[in-house]
């Protein structure tokens, strides 16, 4: 049986994707420009770690820190590196599915999330009624989805055993 919850759960979460889409590079470039700060800067996670002025404990073990002031900013720096991955292979995937509709529906997608533009404007700059605009809308958006979520989310019957492979 169809997870309609589902469905509409990840319908709902790349329209919210897609009206924050002419952020994501300025995202991405904050999060490069935020890796080139930390690695610059006088605190740089590469330096060497000294023992000659801590204090040891009577098993000799060293204080955390040390360790702590040198690993830090090299988690940091893994962090956001994984940050920029995994934003980057959101918006590759979004243009590629983008990129894969039609012209009207690429048109739609980009009045509609990019420029903000109402029904209204869309219909007048693109002579489709409002219902039929919505209708397409709804599909580039299903269209994306699948492409984000896969398209076992959107079957509309039960899955099959060949369905369920992971290949």
């Amino acid at each position: 049986m169809k997870d309609i919850n589902l469905e509409d759960r990840c319908f709902k979460f790349t329209e919210k994707i897609l009206y924050n889409y002419k952020h994501m590079e300025s995202h991405i470039e904050s999060l490069k420009s935020l890796k080139n700060d930390i690695t610059a800067g006088d605190k740089v996670a590469l330096r060497a770690i000294t023992y000659d002025n801590i204090k040891v404990s009577p098993t000799y073990k060293i204080s955390n820190a040390v360790m702590d002031g040198v690993i830090d900013p090299v988690k940091t720096i893994q962090e956001i590196d994984i940050d920029i991955y995994h934003e980057n292979s959101l918006k590759k995937k979004i243009d590629r599915a983008i990129n894969n509709l039609d012209i009207i529906r690429k048109e739609i997608i980009k009045l509609r999330y990019e420029e903000k533009k109402s029904w209204l404007e869309m219909s007048q700059d693109l002579y489709y009624d409002e219902k039929t605009l919505r209708k397409y809308k709804n599909e580039a958006i299903k269209s994306i989805s699948i492409e984000l979520f896969g398209s076992k989310v959107f079957k509309e019957e039960e899955p099959t055993l060949f369905d369920m492979l992971v290949i």
